[in-house]
């Protein structure tokens, strides 16, 4: 049916699909589903129609239909099909509560029965179940979230945790591949801009959100949080970000220094649950940092107290920031930026060993204590290993550059080449800029009237030093009351922040980035941050568990986890829907069990219609 509604003066058409039913009173006429405006000719109408009643009905066409109407008449079978499951009264199905449902039985011609409408559960069930244990709704209800903003939220949330997507395509698996929809039981109407508009809404209260959610892992967990872990990372944009106050162009830490970057930082405890995280511009000052970080783990109610220990890389190590936390009162565990020691500052005796977690690697230590701190030498095997095979690299590099010296000297003493001193410096300089290496000479060039008589070089103080840490490096505290041991531990654990990003880069989306402008490229950020905060809780379960998964893992073995529709023509004329959900397998419900959540995430719902009733028509 064609209808035309007036809304704010312009008047659009609507188009309805309706059908017709027998009452008391006479034929009668009811909608079955608003269709929007639909495309098709009006003489393709009725066709459409019959192909939708064709669907209902469970009944095969003798002839190929238009593959348009065809597309169509599926979509629209299949919401009439899920409207009607929703009002039918679900079952609870599986080991949870069998047997508590009344046998029914129905004669059906079992070569009527298909399938169709499969939508994944798995992921998206762990995801919303630990949403819900967090009592996320309430955090967004106290911030004056809408329900449908909750709703879009948790969407968006679920979406980059199980299908990390751009937004456009998080509506499309949402309405394709997902069962999120059933999940959270929503009804929103699904499309990219609420999607947009929800991330930037989660940004603009994204510190309050990451306090609540870091405060309820906090009391669900036990954490002691006696350990806070800071770290920084950057990601890059392969777009040119033009007219962006955020993206810079920096060292990028995937040798990306030819895109823009943005900086992120995160604080997380030593059981890796995140506790607050920041953007910067991407060529920001690691050591700038540090104190907006400091000023906001102070806020928190019960967070930051001084018993607790940071622990940093030297990259935000300088002795400013290690000031400022000694003037907090709070403790610290970081990497020493000081380089070289007087052999005389380490005692001549042996280094003691220690085996690390791996155990196949080894690691030396030589303790000093001072009235105020402890610094601890610490020779890696295995850091040696990755800086010997660095080493060859950066040899051959210094090689060549030490043949390109060569070559400009010996040609101070050959008749017809450039001899202008100016001219030489200004080629040594090139070459510098060609060879990284070239910090690490020291070049002397002579001149005689202008004119360059010799070049000597040989590698600096800050070359020599390189060569011989090659292996070592020294951590400082003021926690004097821990052993070498204990102190080398406390920085092995700045791992479960890279593991973090990690995680985030390769498992929730962090990168690529869709956006050209600063504040949805910023929500952007942060919706990966917020979607790391739940997936923190659920691998502190399954690993306390004895399960040892990662998140990609887990996905692929949920992914296989499905809720169906069945549907089959019964002996007396009806079609019987029933939507549930597959049997877990045995590592599914292993998960499940383990995250002490249902096996069956939503119960089975069954309708029976009379084929008779399924007059569908569709009329200007």
């Amino acid at each position: 049916e064609k209808i035309k509604k007036v809304n704010g003066g312009k008047s659009y058409i609507q188009h309805q699909l309706i059908e017709s039913i027998r009452t008391p009173s006479g034929p009668r006429q009811q909608i079955v589903l608003n269709l929007g405006q639909l495309s098709l000719p009006e003489e393709k109408w009725k066709t459409l129609a019959n192909c939708i009643e064709g669907f209902l009905a469970n009944q095969k066409t003798l002839f190929p239909q238009d593959p348009e109407i065809e597309a169509k008449a599926r979509h629209y079978a299949s919401q009439i099909r899920q409207e009607r499951l929703d009002r039918a009264q679900e079952r609870i199905t599986g080991g949870e509560s069998a047997g508590e449902e009344p046998a029914q039985y129905e004669h059906v011609n079992i070569n009527s029965l298909i399938t169709n409408d499969a939508k994944t559960v798995g992921a998206e069930h762990v995801a919303i179940s630990q949403m819900n244990e967090y009592g996320f709704d309430k955090i967004l209800q106290g911030l004056d979230f809408t329900d449908d903003q909750i709703a879009y939220s948790k969407m968006l949330i679920v979406g980059r945790m199980v299908h990390p997507g751009s937004e456009r395509d998080t509506v499309r698996w949402l309405s394709e591949t997902s069962g999120a929809g059933e999940l959270l039981d929503s009804g929103v109407k699904l499309y990219d801009k609420a999607l947009h508009r929800a991330a930037v809404l989660l940004w603009e209260n994204h510190a309050a959100i990451e306090q609540e959610l870091s405060k309820r892992a906090r009391e669900i967990f036990s954490l002691k949080e006696t350990v806070i872990l800071y770290d920084l990372t950057n990601t890059y944009f392969e777009g040119s970000k033009r007219g962006s106050k955020v993206a810079r162009r920096y060292k990028s830490k995937e040798s990306r220094n030819d895109c823009p970057l943005i900086t992120l930082s995160l604080t997380v405890d030593e059981e890796g649950f995140p506790k607050q995280s920041k953007v910067f511009e991407g060529n920001v000052s690691e050591p700038g940092t540090l104190k907006d970080i400091l000023e906001g783990l102070k806020k928190e109610d019960g967070m930051f107290s001084n018993d607790r220990t940071i622990v940093m890389d030297a990259g935000v190590a300088t002795e400013e920031n290690i000031a400022l936390i000694r003037k907090s009162g709070y403790k610290y565990v970081v990497v020493s930026r000081k380089k070289s020691f007087e052999d005389t500052f380490w005692p001549e005796t042996d280094e003691e060993k220690i085996m690390l977690s791996d155990g196949k690697t080894t690691l030396g230590m030589k303790l000093v204590r001072t009235e105020e701190e402890a610094f601890l030498l610490c020779h890696s095997e295995a850091k040696e290993a990755k800086e010997a095979k660095e080493k060859s690299i950066l040899s051959l590099k210094e090689q060549r550059f030490e043949e390109a010296l060569s070559a400009i000297k010996e040609g101070l003493e050959k008749p017809k080449r450039q001899k202008k001193y100016d001219t030489i410096i200004e080629r040594i300089g090139r070459l510098k800029e060609r060879y990284k290496v070239g910090n690490l000479y020291t070049i002397k060039v002579e001149q005689t009237d202008g004119k360059a008589t010799d070049i000597k070089f040989k590698k600096n103080a800050q070359a020599q030093a390189k060569e011989e840490a090659i292996g070592t490096y020294v951590l400082r505290t003021n926690r004097l009351d821990l052993s070498g041991a204990e102190i080398s531990k406390l920085h092995r654990s700045l791992s479960t922040v890279e593991e973090s990003f990690k995680t985030m880069k390769g498992n929730l989306g962090l990168r690529p980035n869709f956006h050209h402008t600063d504040t949805p490229t910023i929500a952007h950020v942060h919706v990966t941050v917020l979607a790391y905060h739940i997936l923190a809780g659920i691998l502190k379960k399954l690993r306390t568990a004895g399960v040892h998964y990662n998140w990609n893992t887990i996905r692929n073995i949920l992914a296989t986890h499905i809720r169906v529709t069945t549907t089959m023509n019964t002996k007396d004329g009806c079609v019987i829907d029933v939507r549930t959900c597959t049997a877990p397998t045995e590592k599914q419900h292993t998960i499940y069990n383990k995250l002490q959540i249902k096996h069956t995430p939503l119960g089975r719902k069954n309708i029976k219609s009379p084929m008779k009733t399924q007059r569908c028509s569709a009329e200007k």
